[in-house]
């Protein structure tokens, strides 16, 4: 072990001299199948030494066939931190893998149930997103082959800082179920379900990754499982085979349909919506000629101290099931736990929990204001993204409540940050679930901010030098602002501010609540629209920030001038409801102001494109997909400039079936970004291209169609596999169901 480390020592001075490593060589090697042996931690020095590229029956395991693993550690150049994504080489693998990158999957082709020969006819790379990276790194590859010569047959293998190229655009590629795990929540229990290895994970007792700066949720068991048996063997449930896996339409309930010799495995998942605490409930639903042989269990593996169990098992004709509850309480020795649970179990025998959980998504499904002459999968999609959005919301005690998460955990983006939010508050009330809307709006509203109002980086004071009601980067679970600071200094989005006036807008315009308003207009105009007509600097143009979560140093970006300028807009219509013409009228003069800065400064040279931020120059245009944001609230659709942008966008952001998010190659990844699949087609709506509209929008509805409705951040520029973090709740779900309103 030690002279593979010492040989890897070498090899990385010599590899990132041209950027990438090369990581031909000597890999540690063992046959059979173990999911512990993804681990990091895992004591690999037993393991058999063997030389990749090669097949393994040419060095010692002639005749081989089935399941093998390959491990590799490595120490990562510090430069690589400066990028967002890497790319791993793996060459040629017969014939079906999965590939982990510090314990956490980053991609898998082929099926290891059936493999085939012909998954390895094209050569893996798979995207690493930088966050995975540690100082030290440990790949590892489970590899499935079933004929001929097995292993990691041919390279290159290596680290690349850029995809392989030439990138080519693949308009043949079919919508296809790449997602492993499927979320559940009821906005204050959270789980995961692995599809793959049948397994219930990242238990939580709140939907938020800290409730503060030091209070992270906790993950309260290891893993969670259904245990089946056939005269007192065990069965794994990972050799049977799935008819049918996903959630029940419109719902948040998970359900998996396992099938084996004469027997029917149901299982179900969700956290109740009825039932104000964390709390799991699952049911494992055994059928057959043959049931009498089989006996079900529920296995948890590490719980929580503070997690309380209840099992129940029944019997009927050619039928077995489980019930299970799991509820999560931190109040001992204050409450009785066993007592809620015998208690919920008595209102609720049989199947009662399941069958009300079903008709509560029924009841809350049927408020919802639904687009005329939706296909079946665009209504399945519809209604999925809605309960993902429903799921996203805090129904934790205030501080906490109404907040919408952009991503659920384990994603460090499981936090409510405003650009996200705002466009799942725009879903919710388009959609018409206004009390949804307003408890977020309000979590806004009642948000603690401040901390940028004075904040020291390199000697200056950068922030905004006043109070302000909106935070420009994130919160925590109990709603104060939390500012990351990165190489730059603080990584701020002042595009928020515009964005929660366009949602006050919306829902007075919606509900005509004026009470809400003119109970919160001070804090409206002082707290936000007065922050945004002040947020101006020498260009006149909105100050400096990271825009639409770009990376590097601040910049003047269209997407925040476009959002800001929106939202002086939407401030000006708000002030007129509740007669403060005074405050209107200001509001209106810095818009005009401001849109005639983006008109003058954020223009190429030619006056043609638009930029994605000012500091660029031609030829190399900056373009961010982001951009089309502008061009929708700022230009006139049919106007010169947007209609030559968005040609310059077909020239160098078009892949596969939509768009990337950057024309540049290296810093950021080049996958289709489906954020930007989405607001193109809305900009393509507005500019009557409605042909080109509805064919990104049904790329992207088809591809969720087969992927239980979810919404993710990226499809793989090679494949179209989900990637990224996914789901995404509104920068995703979000605006999907937005999409579908501007028609």
């Amino acid at each position: 072990m030690k002279c593979l480390k010492l040989g890897l020592v070498n090899l990385l001075f010599f590899a990132t001299l041209s950027g990438d490593m090369l990581l031909d060589g000597t890999w540690l090697f063992n046959i059979g199948d173990d999911s512990t042996w993804s681990a990091v931690d895992l004591n690999d020095s037993t393991w058999y030494p063997i030389t990749v590229p090669g097949s393994w029956e040419d060095q010692g395991f002639a005749n081989y066939d089935g399941i093998a693993w390959y491990r590799i550690h490595f120490v990562a150049d510090s430069s690589w931190f400066l990028y967002d994504t890497l790319f791993l080489n793996l060459g040629q693998i017969q014939d079906t893998d999965q590939t982990f990158f510090n314990g956490v999957i980053i991609g898998e082709t082929g099926s290891f149930r059936s493999p085939h020969p012909a998954e390895s006819s094209k050569p893996r790379c798979y995207a690493l997103p930088v966050r995975l990276l540690q100082r030290q790194n440990t790949i590892a590859l489970r590899i499935n082959n079933q004929e001929g010569a097995g292993g990691i047959v041919s390279g290159p293998v290596l680290l690349s800082l850029t995809p392989p190229s030439p990138v080519i655009k693949q308009n043949k590629i079919r919508p296809h179920c790449s997602v492993q795990q499927i979320p559940f929540s009821n906005g204050i229990a959270f789980a995961n379900y692995h599809i793959i290895n049948r397994e219930y994970t990242d238990f939580s007792p709140h939907i938020y990754v800290r409730f503060d700066e030091v209070t992270e949720t906790p993950r309260l068991v290891s893993s969670a499982r259904t245990v089946l048996f056939q005269n007192r063997r065990e069965i794994p449930l990972t050799e049977l085979s799935t008819k049918s896996v996903g959630y029940i339409k419109g719902t948040g309930i998970v359900h998996h349909k396992l099938l084996g010799d004469n027997i029917t495995l149901d299982q179900y998942a969700f956290s109740p919506f009825s039932f104000e605490k964390p709390i799991w409930i699952f049911y494992a639903v055994l059928e057959g000629n043959s049931v009498e042989e089989y006996s079900l269990n529920f296995e948890i593996i590490g719980e929580d101290q503070n997690l309380y169990i209840g099992k129940w098992s029944f019997r009927g004709q050619k039928r077995k099931w489980l019930f299970v509850i799991c509820y999560y309480d931190d109040n001992i020795p204050n409450s009785k736990p066993y007592n809620i649970l015998r208690k919920y179990k008595n209102e609720h025998p049989g199947f009662t929990a399941l069958i009300k959980e079903i008709e509560w998504w029924k009841n809350w499904q049927a408020l919802t204001l639904v687009p005329p002459d939706l296909s079946s999968e665009e209504s399945a999609v519809y209604s999925q993204s809605l309960a993902v959005l429903k799921m996203a919301q805090c129904r934790d005690k205030f501080p906490a409540r109404g907040q919408i998460v952009s991503a659920f955990i384990p994603s460090p983006l499981a936090t409510s940050a405003p650009l996200s939010m705002s466009f799942a508050i725009d879903a919710l009330i388009l959609s018409g679930h206004y009390d949804e809307a307003l408890t977020a709006i309000q979590f806004v509203m009642n948000g603690r901010c401040g901390k940028y109002k004075h904040y020291q980086w390199a000697g200056e004071n950068t922030g905004l030098g006043r109070d302000y009601a909106v935070s420009v980067s994130r919160y925590f679970g109990n709603g104060t602002e939390a500012i990351s600071t990165g190489q730059f200094g603080p990584e701020i989005y002042l595009g928020g501010f515009g964005l929660t006036l366009w949602n006050l807008r919306q829902y007075i315009d919606a509900t005509n609540d004026i009470k809400f308003l003119e109970y919160y207009w001070p804090k409206i105009s002082s707290g936000i629209a007065d922050v945004v007509m002040n947020l101006t600097d020498e260009t006149k143009l909105s100050v400096i920030d990271n825009g639409f979560y770009n990376p590097g140093a601040p910049k003047h970006y269209s997407f925040t001038a476009a959002c800001n300028y929106r939202g002086l807009i939407d401030a000006a219509w708000l002030a007129r409801m509740i007669n403060d013409e005074m405050k209107a009228l200001e509001y209106e003069n810095a818009a005009v102001a401001l849109h005639q800065q983006i008109k003058m400064n954020l223009y190429d040279e030619n006056a043609t494109v638009l930029k994605a931020f000012l500091e660029g120059k031609s030829p190399d245009v900056p373009l961010d997909a982001a951009g089309a944001m502008a061009l929708i609230w700022v230009f006139n659709p049919q106007d010169f400039i947007s209609k030559s942008t968005l040609s310059v966008f077909e020239k160098k952001l078009a892949l596969n079936n939509g768009y990337r998010r950057f024309a540049n190659i290296g810093v950021q990844p080049q996958h289709e970004w489906v954020f930007g699949n989405l607001l193109i087609s809305i900009l393509n709506q507005r500019m009557t291209n409605f042909n080109k509209a509805k064919e990104l929008r049904d790329w992207v509805t088809n591809q969720a169609y087969h992927n239980f409705g979810f919404i993710p951040e990226y499809y793989n520029y090679m494949n179209a596999d989900y990637g990224g973090e996914l789901p995404l709740c509104g920068l995703g779900a979000g605006i999907y169901i937005s999409s579908f309103w501007e028609e």
